[in-house]
């Protein structure tokens, strides 16, 4: 798998700085994943803070300090801020989200990588809390890895032939996170944790296919989405045929200044041509005010190396 390109320390296309550091929407989960992990060590035992972001069943009673169902609908939200104990396998599961997120989100935009993430958040906890009021099941949901293992799916589904580790390819990787995660949940007989797996990766699914990020994936259904949330902005005339790589990168060139002549660069990879390509489907259907300023870059440095290889 290609190195990911993180466009140096912090974001280019920040929401808010600290200092010379860049909080894009990736970055400001993990950093409130952080402050959790302060909070969990210094509210002690009896999470006075925690216990109030939590997704809790109503019948957990004082150990949650209350329920969706009781009127706190904040926690339809909060509940992916509160995490455990500090572990090495929290730190992972933040590298691993800070990596996939990031390059989610360099692809996507933030506003709507955000509305993605929320989808991923609110709908599961909306569906588990009807859930809970029709079966009576007992449950608590809390923690970014649930939101993370959604945010894997994506990238599986955005770029299924990205390898990872031993040349894994990432669907490969994401149907077996998935199925352990499925087992465990039948396994402990926790139909609470199944429902918010099993509605997480649907979200993940649809809504990646539905935002337009997905359009090799025909497999999903692509269900039509407001503008708002994301929905794919297209023409009420015929539908648009997709174009050869030739094609688009001949578009790309129309589109891109010329550059001095530089030196000699190496040929993109097919990782890289890929990306490419689905830039050039978002300038299609959305116009090139829709890039983020990372997007623009990379569109650039490409198009100079397709340049300086075809001549």
């Amino acid at each position: 798998m290609r190195s990911f390109n993180m466009g140096g320390y912090g974001s280019d296309d920040p929401w808010f700085r600290v200092g010379t550091v860049g909080f894009n929407t990736t970055m400001t989960v993990i950093a409130l994943g952080i402050v959790s992990l302060i909070v969990w060590a210094a509210e002690g035992p009896g999470r006075a803070i925690s216990k109030y972001l939590w997704l809790p069943s109503r019948d957990l009673g004082s150990f949650s300090g209350g329920s969706v169902l009781e009127g706190q609908i904040w926690r339809l939200v909060t509940w992916p801020i509160s995490n455990s104990e500090p572990t090495i396998w929290i730190i992972v599961l933040f590298a691993v989200f800070f990596m996939l997120g990031s390059q989610l989100e360099a692809t996507m935009g933030r506003r709507l990588f955000t509305i993605y993430l929320l989808l991923m958040t609110v709908v599961p906890a909306v569906v588990v809390t009807l859930y809970e009021l029709i079966s009576g099941t007992q449950g608590l949901v809390a923690g970014l890895r649930t939101l993370e293992l959604g945010v894997l799916v994506g990238f599986a589904v955005w770029r299924p032939s990205a390898r990872f580790f031993f040349g894994i390819p990432a669907w490969g990787i994401a149907a077996v996170i998935v199925g352990l995660e499925f087992l465990r949940s039948v396994g402990d007989r926790d139909s609470h944790s199944l429902v918010v797996l099993l509605t997480t990766v649907a979200v993940a699914l649809l809504g990646i296919r539905a935002m337009g990020f997905a359009e090799e994936s025909e497999w999903i259904p692509k269900l039509p989405l407001p503008a708002v949330v994301g929905g794919a902005s297209r023409s009420s005339g015929s539908k648009r045929k997709p174009a050869t790589r030739r094609k688009k990168r001949s578009r790309a060139n129309l589109s891109v200044a010329p550059a001095p002549t530089a030196p000699s660069r190496q040929p993109l990879s097919k990782l890289e041509e890929a990306e490419m390509d689905s830039i050039l489907d978002q300038v299609g259907e959305r116009g090139m005010d829709s890039l983020t300023p990372q997007q623009r870059a990379r569109l650039q440095e490409h198009s100079k190396r397709l340049r300086h290889r075809d001549n």
